[in-house]
């Protein structure tokens, strides 16, 4: 019977530094990946300022004919939207004639377009001026690998690409209007939103907060807010 060769210890010494090197490195890639998961980025607009030195007050919801109080969505709506006023320092009033602020809330959902999705490089009228065909924008993606091999002393590359139908992301959209009660004159506006491959009705309290995020220092204007996922 043959013998079976063996390795020598320094192989096995080497390939342990190897692997220990090799997840090293793989930590160093992953973790800031995941923390980049427990944010998100939120577009503000605000038009017009909240009233300097006027404080929060009291507020209570002005409902639009088409927003039925009792709807779960409404409910959710509101409730988010509380939480957000409250943080700020408003305080529910107990009737909308007692209260300082009228303030009215939107909030709409869609599927729109990926920011990613390239025109695609076979479509006939490319560099020709002519426009791509409605909703028919390629999606490509590209992957790269490498691989060691040790032992042999082998190494490998890999690349791909495919192309397929455009992807989509969800878009959030929300709406803060705050009115002075007395006067009825509109004192701010604040549009928040949000677009990612995947979200949920449930960013809607974090949407607020990012809304109101600086009261009540909310000048007119657009900003970005990053929001910390709980």
């Amino acid at each position: 019977m043959p013998k079976v060769p063996t390795l020598p210890d320094g192989f096995r010494t080497d390939r342990r530094r190897w692997g220990l090197g090799l997840a090293a490195v793989t930590a160093v890639v992953l973790l800031p990946g995941c923390a980049a998961f427990k944010q998100i980025g939120v577009d503000v607009v605000t038009f017009g300022a909240w009233p300097e030195k006027r404080p929060p007050g009291r507020y209570a919801f002005d409902r639009l004919p088409s927003q039925n109080a009792g709807s779960p969505e409404q409910v959710q709506l509101e409730a988010a939207a509380a939480q957000a006023l409250q943080r700020v320092g408003f305080v529910a009033a107990d009737s909308a004639a007692r209260a300082d602020v009228l303030v009215q809330t939107g909030w709409g959902r869609s599927r729109v377009l990926s920011p990613f999705a390239d025109p695609a490089p076979w479509w006939p009228s490319r560099g020709s001026g002519a426009p791509l065909p409605t909703d028919r924008r390629a999606h490509a993606s590209v992957g790269v690998g490498v691989g060691v091999g040790i032992g042999g002393g082998r190494g490998g590359f890999g690349f791909g690409g495919s192309f397929g139908e455009p992807a989509t992301f969800d878009r959030q959209q929300a709406q803060l209007l705050f009115i002075d009660r007395a006067s009825r004159d509109k004192l701010v506006e604040i549009q928040v939103q949000h677009e990612a491959r995947y979200s949920s009705a449930d960013y809607l309290p974090l949407l607020f907060d990012a809304g109101l995020s600086g009261f009540p220092d909310l000048k007119a204007g657009t900003r970005q807010v990053t929001v910390q996922l709980p």
